[in-house]
């Protein structure tokens, strides 16, 4: 495989490993608000002012947890994004040209009997990075679409906790 590949491939596989550690980062916020959120609810008061204070402190800890979401793991998923974008385009790139070669060898082959045979074979090579560059993009954009799913949902969970 051409170090143009790997290194696509390279870019993925850290994609999904940053992916992975910004969905678990998001996960355990997530639990650490439920704890602290059944903790909140087991304190049984009586006193208005007493269980108004405990309502702020409810919205306090949303609003904490909110912006640690945001600040920590919805900007990790942005990053996630850009360098999906990165890897997008330079594949993107690179497929293109690689699509104008078959061209240029069909056109080649079709010029004369001799030498056709070269002009397959390496059709025949492009077509198979055409399909590998192809198929990082498409990874590429699974990684970038799956976090996205991912961080939305532990959002949506996040959000209402404290409510």
């Amino acid at each position: 495989m051409g170090s143009f590949r790997e290194k696509n491939r390279e870019g993925i596989k850290e994609m999904q490993e940053n992916s992975r550690e910004t969905t678990e980062l998001g996960l355990e916020m997530t639990e650490q608000a439920d704890e602290i959120n059944a903790v909140l609810e087991s304190i049984e008061l009586q006193d208005e002012e007493d269980v108004q204070a405990i309502s702020e402190t409810g919205q306090s800890y949303q609003s904490s947890f909110d912006g640690a979401f945001s600040e920590q793991v919805e900007s990790a998923g942005e990053e996630i994004e850009q360098q999906g974008e990165q890897i997008r385009e330079a594949t993107g790139s690179e497929l293109e040209n690689v699509r104008s070669g078959i061209s240029k060898l069909e056109q080649a082959g079709g010029i004369s009997e001799i030498g056709r045979d070269a002009a397959e074979a390496g059709q025949s090579k492009l077509e198979g990075s055409a399909g590998e560059y192809e198929g990082i993009i498409s990874d590429a954009e699974g990684v970038v679409d799956e976090t996205k799913q991912q961080i939305e949902s532990l959002k949506s969970n996040l959000s209402g906790i404290f409510g």
